[in-house]
């Protein structure tokens, strides 16, 4: 090598001062996205709105959230948010299997807001528990159906083409309806509700603070209590919310009572197409506004908010909004 010649090797000391040197600035890049790696929540809690009446439209989205949740393994638990009258019976037998399936696989937790009812309360009878507010409404266990018309002479079981009438086949498929409600949920609550068969089966409601009391209820507590009490029941730590919508938009088909039962109505503007009478229903009834109410309504009461309903005493957009009807 030439005396002349500067050097431009390294000695040892300097190579490792330059490891070093190039270790802190690749931690000085690296370290803020490794911290928010270990400490962004890596585990999800989704929150299930059901709201409105029960009907073929909320089982499909509700089915399909619940579906999709169980193959999402990001999340941990899941919190039925409710507000409900109930509805129709296979409706809520769906999404009451749906809740069913989810419960064995997660913590899953019902949170009642205004009102969880009769197919309602069908529906979250699986959840690991029930979360009331004070003033909550739950319960009305049973069938609302109209009485089959009586004839002097009970006709055979069906006719030669399974048409006619015949009123003890009726009574017979609406106790099975109602027995099937109510054996359902002996085998989810019956270690809870601190009464018999018979007394659950008279179809009474209860507020929210008796409702703990008497087994119809688990807890007092808001929705963001039960979304962390089922993060804490998995373990989650840190945990993100994910709030899922179902049901169809302005709470299409909803239902309205009539001096002769339940109706449910599939249009704004309906004609008699859109007008369907439902027979049997799981329906906490004095949560549906009767027609009378309905009718109250006109295009300025709906324009003003309800303004018009009020001065009159009318119940105004609350009882529509427990149906999710008119002026929801």
């Amino acid at each position: 090598m030439s005396a002349d010649k500067p050097s431009t090797a390294l000695t040892s000391r300097q190579q490792v001062a330059v490891v070093v040197l190039a270790a802190a600035l690749v931690g000085a890049v690296l370290a803020p996205s490794v911290y928010a790696a270990t400490n962004e929540p890596s585990d999800t809690v989704a929150v299930v709105e059901i709201e409105g009446p029960v009907n073929t439209a909320l089982a499909d989205d509700v089915e399909s959230e619940l579906a999709d949740i169980r193959a999402n393994e990001s999340v941990g638990a899941v919190v039925l948010k409710l507000d409900t009258p109930g509805g129709a019976p296979v409706a809520s037998e769906r999404m009451y299997k749906a809740v069913q399936r989810t419960s064995d696989d997660m913590t899953v937790i019902a949170s009642v807001q205004s009102i969880s009812a009769s197919g309602g309360y069908y529906a979250m009878a699986p959840a690991d528990e029930i979360y009331v507010l004070p003033t909550s409404t739950v319960g009305s266990i049973g069938l609302n159906a109209p009485a089959p018309r009586a004839s002097s002479t009970a006709l055979g079981p069906s006719g030669p083409d399974k048409a006619g009438s015949n009123p003890t086949q009726a009574w017979a498929e609406q106790q099975t309806l109602a027995d099937t409600f109510i054996n359902a949920m002996m085998a989810e609550r019956s270690d809870e509700f601190e009464m018999p068969r018979e007394e659950v089966a008279k179809a009474d409601t209860y507020p929210g603070t008796e409702a703990v009391q008497n087994g119809f209820a688990d807890e007092i507590g808001s929705l963001n209590e039960a979304i962390h009490a089922a993060a804490t029941e998995e373990e989650l730590g840190e945990y993100t919310v994910d709030t899922r919508e179902t049901g169809q938009e302005f709470g299409i088909p909803f239902l309205v009572r009539t001096d002769t039962g339940i109706v449910a109505i599939h249009a704004n503007d309906p004609g008699y197409a859109d007008v369907k009478p439902m027979p049997s229903t799981y329906v906490y009834t004095p949560a549906v506004p009767h027609v009378d109410t309905i009718e109250r309504f006109s295009e300025t009461d709906v324009r003003t908010g309800g303004a018009a309903s009020t001065e009159r005493g009318t119940p105004g957009n609350e009882t529509a909004r427990l149906s999710g009807g008119v002026g929801a």
